[in-house]
């Protein structure tokens, strides 16, 4: 497949990921059978990080959280990522408050580079795992939008899409920007987001202990 074809067909599973799995990747006890039990509650696949209790379901290859939304649902929160391997990764704080209160919330991300070339998958699941659950806990209950750093070169498929960068975020309208070679991270350039794997792998991982923190699983 042609490099700037197969970018465009990486850049429209991106926007179809974000699309689709915000509205459906959490789900509510509530929905459960009277007589089935919560298999966060002693079962042999929980286990507990830093005081938090996580279920290994491996019908679906996720580690499920139970946790209270602000509107005292309790929320089944499912996670690609092992909350026991994510020391690594560290978080600047401020990044929560941000997405809390902000009125708008771009994700970004350079559909040129090599890197979006090789781990587009990674990026389509990384930037989903987020924006599934910040209308959960954003006092306005904003969903994100999606955004590019900046145009395909001799394309219109992306006309319709904004551009946003680093340089446009405001504390209102913060911009997250997914990025990889930056470190294992996530931190603050000026009102901007950075999320940063060492590769694509990592991105996720990443993106998985911020969600994390964002739903009060500080692991």
């Amino acid at each position: 497949m042609n490099m700037r074809y197969d970018r465009i067909f990486g850049l429209f599973i991106v926007f179809v990921m974000v699309g689709s799995i915000a509205g459906i990747a959490v789900y509510n006890t509530d929905d459960q059978p009277e007589n089935q039990q919560n298999p966060l509650i002693n079962d042999e696949n929980s286990f507990e990080v830093n005081g938090f209790y996580f279920y290994e379901d491996t019908s679906v290859d996720a580690y499920v959280a139970l946790v209270t939304d602000e509107q005292g649902n309790a929320l089944n929160v499912p996670f690609r990522t092992d909350p026991r391997n994510v020391s690594h990764i560290t978080i600047e704080t401020t990044a929560l408050d941000s997405l809390v209160n902000a009125q708008k919330v771009y994700f970004t991300f350079d559909p040129n580079s090599d890197a979006f070339d090789t781990y587009k998958n990674q990026f389509s699941l990384s930037l989903s795992e987020v924006g599934r659950l910040i209308p959960r806990v954003n006092f306005y209950q904003v969903a994100p939008m999606t955004a590019l750093t900046a145009d395909i070169p001799n394309d219109t498929s992306d006309d319709e899409i904004p551009i946003k960068t680093c340089a446009d975020a405001t504390p209102t309208a913060p911009v997250v920007l997914f990025t990889i070679g930056q470190g294992n991270a996530v931190k603050m350039d000026g009102a901007c987001i950075v999320i940063s794997g060492a590769d694509g792998d990592e991105l996720i991982a990443v993106s998985d202990k911020f969600g994390m923190w964002l739903m009060g699983l500080t692991v």
